[in-house]
């Protein structure tokens, strides 16, 4: 090294832009090695002279890899160029460059791994040609071709006499709740057979959901909502929820939803434990309720095979479509990455199982029949559908892509009715609760094998668990950004804000009270809404406000503080306060509206006063 370099001459020194200056010649140490003592071999700094003036070959860079990555740079969206504000400008712009390098990089790794060569999705393999078929395999077929770790998942729990079982699996598939139709609960770590809590409460019991962690869960009683900890002890009683049918719990808004007999969809938030908003479904008692894990959408199934979608943030559902000729019995949504929370099964009495598309609620996707009475569906990590119903469950694959009707699996139950099924997040089970029990089931492929341990770690500590709560807490979600259209979220606004021309040209129907009265010619004063005054109701507390319509304009006072923001706001806030004094204050204006209406009605002649020997009874 050292002869070539002798060889090739002094490197040349880049011209300084100053040429005035006198050049200073930088003393030549290249050539010297420097000792680091005995035992280590000395360094040349000729060597690391070099590093700098060589460069990784075209062929290399990421641009030109077989990796997928040879398309276009990525740019921020068009929209982002319309934000005035230079630093907000460039920080939506990496932030919408980062979630787009994010999302290639996932599709990546996701496409290789389930390439063919680095094992797939998994799943069953049989001969067709020869006449074999998916659905034809038992589970004692199963067990013996699997581990004997994997073959050990498959267990049954006989409890005969306690009614049809609900179950229900933590985030990241670790324990499980179940609950009997009369009043039997218990928790826990199925993978260790370690029991956490077992009681008998004595009475029927509709749900069980766990809500952020196995540390609580919730169970939906006869009467009310409870909320018991890990051992079973009681820690709170939810008069609010009263008759409750069905439960769902938003873990990234910390909301426990329910709806009961009277059709009342609640909201409750978990974290300061004060109930959101309760929503009248005005369609009786639900049969079925489903959540999407990736928009937060509560989904209801009910009598008249009419299938809703809710938030709190409407009074009325988003979407409400008709999709079965009877009760809906089951409703699912399709968790799995590749879907996003876009299609949506549903089953009912008249024996149909339906799939739809997010994107269009106007017509199915898919639909076939089924011979026993569904009851209820599930989704796997994969995007397998599991059917329950009379004498067992069906597990159908690709139920988006595939035309054919036959099931991938079936796994038979005679004499019993699949009253509640789930299956194990990251892993290849399927619970089963019935009349006898829970039987935990192996399907094969199922699951999702890649698991974020940010979001859902299956081998979470203790600490680890704590962490998390905490953090999730902080970064709770407001229940005000749980939306139909989850993209809407996070980008620029498309159209412009429209002007108060634009807003007058609107139909009648869609202004609003302000907008109305003056399309009337009626001439509005104040700030609360009213017509010639402040407050409605109390308008006429003086007795003005008669035959001349109104009383007159107040002249505003133009001091410091008397009409800021805080105040109005205080003002509003007031208004909603109910006193006796008020409830007094508001009789008072009632009998004074009606004694200025009945003498208007004599005045003008609409009303003959009495004045017989029956006037007294006037």
């Amino acid at each position: 090294m050292d002869a070539l370099l002798a060889s090739a001459g002094p490197l040349k020194q880049r011209k300084s832009r100053n040429s005035g200056a006198p050049k200073k010649r930088a003393p030549d140490h290249s050539h010297k090695s420097v000792s680091r003592g005995t035992d280590k071999e000395s360094i040349d700094p000729s060597l690391h002279s070099i590093l700098p003036k060589t460069r990784l070959p075209s062929s290399y860079h990421e641009s030109n890899l077989a990796t997928g990555s040879s398309s276009a740079p990525i740019k921020p969206d068009a929209s982002v160029g319309r934000i005035s504000d230079k630093k907000l400008r460039a920080k939506i712009a990496r932030q919408d460059v980062s979630a787009k390098q994010a999302k290639v990089q996932r599709d990546e790794v996701n496409e290789w791994l389930n390439a063919p060569l680095a094992g797939g999705t998994g799943g069953i393999e049989v001969d067709e040609e020869m006449g074999e078929r998916t659905w034809r395999v038992r589970q004692e077929e199963i067990v013996q071709e699997v581990g004997v770790a994997s073959g050990s998942k498959k267990f049954d729990l006989k409890m005969e006499g306690l009614g049809s079982y609900k179950l229900n699996y933590t985030r990241n598939g670790r324990h499980l709740a179940i609950a009997s139709a009369h009043g039997h609960v218990a928790t826990f770590d199925w993978q260790a057979g370690r029991l956490h809590s077992e009681m008998q409460l004595k009475e029927s019991v509709r749900d069980i959901k766990f809500l952020q962690s196995e540390s609580m869960y919730a169970v939906a009683q006869k009467k009310y909502v409870y909320i018991y900890d890990l051992n079973g002890v009681e820690l709170h009683k939810l008069k609010q929820h009263i008759d409750p049918t069905h439960m769902e719990f938003l873990p990234y808004h910390y909301l426990l939803t329910t709806v009961g007999h009277a059709g009342y969809l609640k909201y409750h938030d978990t974290t300061t434990g004060t109930m959101l908003t309760q929503i009248p479904t005005h369609l009786g008692s639900p049969h079925s309720m489903a959540q999407n894990s990736h928009s937060g959408i509560i989904h209801l199934g009910h009598a008249n095979g009419t299938m809703t979608l809710w938030s709190p943030n409407m009074t009325t559902p988003h979407v409400k479509l008709l999709a079965h000729r009877g009760p809906v019995t089951g409703i699912a949504v399709d968790p799995s990455e590749n879907s996003a929370g876009r299609y949506t099964a549903t089953c009912g009495m008249d024996g149909t199982v339906k799939l739809w598309d997010g994107r269009m609620w106007g017509k199915e996707v898919r639909t076939w029949g089924m011979r026993n009475a569904s009851s209820s569906l599930a989704y796997s990590g994969r995007g397998m559908l599991a059917v329950g119903g009379k004498s067992g469950v069906s597990v159908f694959r690709d139920v988006e892509k595939s035309s054919s009707t036959a099931p991938y699996l079936t796994l038979p139950l005679p004499g019993l009715i699949a009253s509640g099924i789930a299956f194990c997040p990251f892993d290849d089970i399927l619970a089963v609760g019935h009349g006898k029990g829970i039987s935990s089931l192996l399907v094969p492929g199922s699951g999702e094998a890649n698991f974020d341990s940010a979001e859902a770690d299956v081998y979470e500590s203790y600490s680890r668990r704590r962490e998390r709560e905490v953090r999730s807490v902080l970064e709770k979600i407001r229940p005000e950004l749980i939306t139909l259209d989850t993209d809407f979220l996070g980008k620029v606004r498309e159209d412009k804000p429209q002007t108060f021309e634009e807003r007058e040209a609107r139909s009648y129907r869609q202004l609003n009270r302000m907008e109305r009265l003056r399309a009337q010619g009626e001439e509005v004063d104040g700030e609360g809404g009213g017509v010639n005054g402040e407050g409605g109701e109390e308008d006429d507390e003086d007795g003005e406000g008669g035959e001349d319509g109104g009383r007159k304009e107040k002249e505003k006072r133009k001091m410091r503080g008397k009409g800021g923001s805080m105040k109005r706001y205080l003002r509003k806030k007031k208004k909603n306060v109910i006193d006796p004094s008020l409830l007094a204050m508001r009789a008072k204006v009632a009998a004074q509206r009606q004694a200025v209406d009945t003498q208007r009605k004599i005045a003008s002649g609409d009303i003959v006063k009495e004045t017989g020997a029956l006037a007294r009874f006037g």
